[in-house]
């Protein structure tokens, strides 16, 4: 049985660091076996079929073609199609929203711990909001990216685990393209 992805490297093509070619990265991918590989922006936002795969799966072999392709060590996470528009569909923050390109979910490689997660949602981020559920992070930062507090690197380190991020515009367009 075959399965959309959405797999989504850290850090790739952002300023001079971590340079991957989108028409190569494709190519390699369809010669690793996988079927329908396309990408969205610049940033590494890889869409594949993959065939008896789940996504840690498909998340860990990308990674590991980008390191020995492309000498680029990112950690990658993925989700299938269901729960990419899940995301979209769940949606916590929506009432606080004004400006999508300032609407983050940060993916997480795993569940947080309870008590970790617990933690961090009893703190003040304002003017910063935080909602968690499952293996998403909404991250509302109404004063811009640059200007974010509740940055990927910054729950990683407070989580425990890999975190990569995207805003609410791109993945409406990822979505479009599942």
């Amino acid at each position: 049985m075959s399965e959309r992805y959405l797999v989504m490297p850290r850090g790739i093509n952002v300023g001079t660091r971590n340079r991957v070619p989108m028409a190569q990265l494709r190519s390699v991918l369809v010669d690793m076996g996988y079927h329908d590989v396309a990408t969205v922006l610049q940033s590494g936002n890889v869409i594949l079929t993959a065939e008896s795969a789940v996504a840690d799966e498909v998340a860990a072999a990308v990674q590991q073609l980008l390191s020995e392709e492309f000498d680029v060590n990112v950690p990658c996470v993925a989700r299938t199609a269901d729960q990419i528009r899940a995301v979209l569909d769940r949606n916590p923050l929506r009432e606080a929203v004004t400006d999508n390109s300032r609407y983050l979910v940060s993916f997480l490689s795993e569940e947080p711990g309870v008590a970790a997660a617990a933690a961090l949602l009893e703190e003040d981020h304002n003017p910063e909001a935080l909602a968690i559920a499952g293996t998403e992070a909404f991250v509302w930062t109404p004063e811009g990216v640059k200007a974010m507090t509740l940055s990927y690197a910054y729950l990683e380190k407070r989580l425990g685990i890999v975190v990569t991020a995207r805003n609410w515009n791109t993945l409406q367009k990822v979505a479009a393209k599942l």
